[in-house]
């Protein structure tokens, strides 16, 4: 049997919480472990229930959803956290990003939308969408204090193709057929490629691939 993604919510509005909660528990491979109102009730249930991925909300009382983002990284790194919020802009979703967050989401968005992410989130270790901008990464990738050191390893042209696919978001799947190797290989491949860059995550070596010109963001101004 399949390991289920194990979820926490925390969402200061009961109805919103409630209604997010009631449409995860209908997807087969998620399971909600808990639902809190605050940053401070996350923690105190992260000491005991450990999840795959939270879903939190940016604006929360006691403590918010960027000093709860903070605390999290450090105490928790595998915790994947994605953000939900009304302000939805370049800024907040940068600050969002550069503090460890792995997907920012609008509010209104739709429980499918929710669902993809966390999809992603969980098989990628990010979530892209049309916000994330040329401009948003123009300026997360300029941003001096979000300056991730490489090494100086030279990746082989293998590596730079399969970078060049995971820049367009493609899946592990969608790799392998693309390039006619197992998905195994794939993974092999993207495991040395985060090696070689001291990258953490998607994020870590998209930002890698620009900064070093290999890979040049579209003129639409998205990750397509």
């Amino acid at each position: 049997m399949k390991k289920k993604i194990t979820i926490g919510v925390a969402e200061d509005h009961y109805l919103v919480r409630q209604g997010m909660v009631m449409l995860l528990q209908d997807e087969e491979e998620l399971e909600v472990l808990f639902d809190v109102s605050n940053g401070e009730e996350l923690l105190e249930c992260l000491k005991s229930k450990k999840v795959d991925i939270i879903l939190m909300d940016l604006d929360m009382p006691v403590l918010n959803g960027q000093q709860t983002l903070k605390i999290i990284r450090k105490k928790y790194p595998a915790i994947k956290v994605i953000m939900v919020s009304m302000y939805y802009s370049d800024e907040f979703i940068s600050q969002c990003i550069q503090s460890g967050a792995r997907g920012y989401l609008p509010k209104n968005c739709s429980i499918e939308r929710v669902v993809d992410a966390i999809y992603a989130v969980h098989e990628q270790g990010y979530y892209f969408d049309d916000k994330v901008s040329k401009a948003l990464l123009v300026k997360i990738v300029e941003d001096k204090e979000f300056n991730p050191t490489f090494s100086s390893d030279v990746l082989s042209s293998r590596e730079k193709e399969i970078l060049e696919l995971i820049c367009q978001e493609k899946t592990n799947n969608e790799i392998a057929d693309l390039l006619c190797i197992s998905n195994r290989t794939v993974e092999a491949h993207r495991q040395n490629i985060l090696k070689k860059t001291n990258a953490k995550n998607t994020a870590g070596v998209v930002i890698y691939a620009i900064k070093n010109g290999l890979y040049h963001i579209p003129p639409s101004g998205i990750l397509e």
